[in-house]
């Protein structure tokens, strides 16, 4: 068995109980984040990642993850832009990019099924979990992201 498929099959079933732990409770400890990250550290210096390509994924997350956090209204957790920020350690530049694009596209998706599930007895308070649309985002860009930018540059020109 190969040591990436092992490391990544950790991953995996580490962000599996993290998207549990999140829609079940609305928060992402910072314990499961650290072990994360450890998990994600030991597999870069492994597999020799480019540094310059985390350093990108890292300032695109910072960026796009603040900027919705510290809008005038918090639209997301403290956790999602911590886990969004340690995702940035495994789907590197340009991953991240596509990443981000889908993870927004399932959270959209999600939103509106609840508004439209709930359209009687909505409210403005009512918080969605993030963490399981952005783990999801991160798991197809890291299996999928050259054909969806290919696909993105094909319909550009």
């Amino acid at each position: 068995m190969e040591v990436s498929f092992i490391y990544d099959l950790i991953v995996f079933m580490y962000l599996g109980k993290i998207a549990w732990v999140d829609f079940k409770t609305l928060k992402i400890k910072n314990k499961s984040l650290l072990y994360l990250g450890l998990i994600l550290v030991v597999r870069l210096m492994i597999f020799n990642i480019d540094l310059e390509k985390i350093i990108y994924a890292l300032l695109i997350n910072l960026i796009i993850f603040c900027v919705i956090y510290f809008y005038p209204k918090q639209l997301m957790g403290a956790g999602d832009l911590k886990l969004a920020l340690v995702l940035a350690l495994w789907c590197n530049y340009p991953q991240c990019i596509v990443a981000i694009y889908v993870s927004f596209i399932f959270g959209g998706i999600v939103a509106i099924y609840f508004c439209l599930k709930n359209i009687n007895k909505i409210s403005k308070k009512e918080k969605i979990s993030f963490a399981p649309m952005l783990i999801l985002g991160n798991i197809i860009a890291f299996f999928e992201a050259d054909n969806i930018l290919n696909l993105w540059l094909s319909f550009i020109g």
